[in-house]
Protein backbone atom coordinates (compact mmCIF):
# COMPACT_ATOMS: atom_id res chain seq x y z
CA UNK A 1 0.00 0.00 0.00
CA UNK A 2 1.48 3.36 -0.66
CA UNK A 3 2.46 5.77 1.99
CA UNK A 4 -0.42 8.23 0.28
CA UNK A 5 -3.16 6.04 0.64
CA UNK A 6 -2.94 6.83 4.62
CA UNK A 7 -3.54 10.11 4.54
CA UNK A 8 -6.93 9.71 4.14
CA UNK A 9 -7.33 7.99 7.50
CA UNK A 10 -7.19 8.60 10.89
CA UNK A 11 -3.87 9.04 12.30
CA UNK A 12 -4.57 6.25 14.88
CA UNK A 13 -5.66 3.54 12.13
CA UNK A 14 -3.60 0.87 11.36
CA UNK A 15 -2.57 1.92 7.67
CA UNK A 16 0.65 3.57 7.06
CA UNK A 17 1.36 3.27 10.65
CA UNK A 18 1.47 0.38 12.13
CA UNK A 19 4.50 -2.44 11.98
CA UNK A 20 4.77 -5.55 10.72
CA UNK A 21 4.25 -7.44 13.84
CA UNK A 22 1.01 -5.55 14.64
CA UNK A 23 -0.24 -5.98 11.01
CA UNK A 24 0.34 -9.92 11.84
CA UNK A 25 -1.34 -9.56 14.73
CA UNK A 26 -4.23 -7.96 13.50
CA UNK A 27 -4.20 -10.46 10.84
CA UNK A 28 -4.06 -13.34 13.17
CA UNK A 29 -7.36 -11.71 15.02
CA UNK A 30 -9.32 -11.37 11.87
CA UNK A 31 -8.81 -14.77 10.66
CA UNK A 32 -10.58 -15.79 14.62
CA UNK A 33 -13.81 -13.96 13.11
CA UNK A 34 -16.03 -15.75 11.28
CA UNK A 35 -17.36 -13.96 7.73
CA UNK A 36 -20.25 -12.62 9.92
CA UNK A 37 -18.13 -11.38 12.68
CA UNK A 38 -15.80 -9.51 10.25
CA UNK A 39 -18.70 -7.79 8.16
CA UNK A 40 -20.05 -6.96 11.71
CA UNK A 41 -16.56 -5.23 12.99
CA UNK A 42 -16.09 -3.95 9.60
CA UNK A 43 -19.14 -2.27 10.02
CA UNK A 44 -19.17 -1.14 13.76
CA UNK A 45 -15.57 0.61 13.07
CA UNK A 46 -17.63 2.86 10.55
CA UNK A 47 -16.24 1.54 7.51
CA UNK A 48 -18.25 1.59 4.75
CA UNK A 49 -18.53 0.61 1.11
CA UNK A 50 -21.26 2.89 0.21
CA UNK A 51 -23.53 0.90 -2.15
CA UNK A 52 -24.82 -2.89 -2.00
CA UNK A 53 -22.21 -5.04 -0.22
CA UNK A 54 -23.91 -8.24 -0.78
CA UNK A 55 -21.37 -9.17 -3.73
CA UNK A 56 -18.55 -8.39 -1.32
CA UNK A 57 -16.79 -11.55 0.40
CA UNK A 58 -14.45 -11.74 2.86
CA UNK A 59 -11.33 -10.75 1.33
CA UNK A 60 -13.12 -7.18 0.45
CA UNK A 61 -13.87 -6.67 4.39
CA UNK A 62 -10.35 -7.56 5.38
CA UNK A 63 -8.90 -5.61 2.72
CA UNK A 64 -9.98 -2.59 4.31
CA UNK A 65 -10.49 -3.51 8.28
CA UNK A 66 -6.38 -1.88 8.53
CA UNK A 67 -8.38 1.62 8.00
CA UNK A 68 -9.92 1.18 11.28
CA UNK A 69 -9.08 3.44 14.35
CA UNK A 70 -7.19 1.18 16.38
CA UNK A 71 -9.45 2.13 19.55
CA UNK A 72 -12.35 1.83 17.83
CA UNK A 73 -11.11 -2.16 16.50
CA UNK A 74 -10.36 -3.11 19.74
CA UNK A 75 -13.35 -1.80 21.31
CA UNK A 76 -15.54 -3.73 18.87
CA UNK A 77 -13.70 -6.79 18.31
CA UNK A 78 -13.74 -6.81 22.21
CA UNK A 79 -17.74 -7.24 21.83
CA UNK A 80 -17.73 -9.74 18.98
CA UNK A 81 -16.02 -11.77 21.16
CA UNK A 82 -17.83 -11.46 24.30
CA UNK A 83 -21.11 -12.16 22.43
CA UNK A 84 -19.54 -15.22 21.11
CA UNK A 85 -19.03 -16.24 24.83
CA UNK A 86 -22.44 -15.79 25.39
CA UNK A 87 -23.99 -17.97 22.94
Amino acid sequence: MDDDHSQYHNTNAFCGSAGPEEMQHLHNLIDQLSDNELKQLVDNVGISFGGDDTALDRENYKGVIDEADREDFYREYRKIINLRKKT
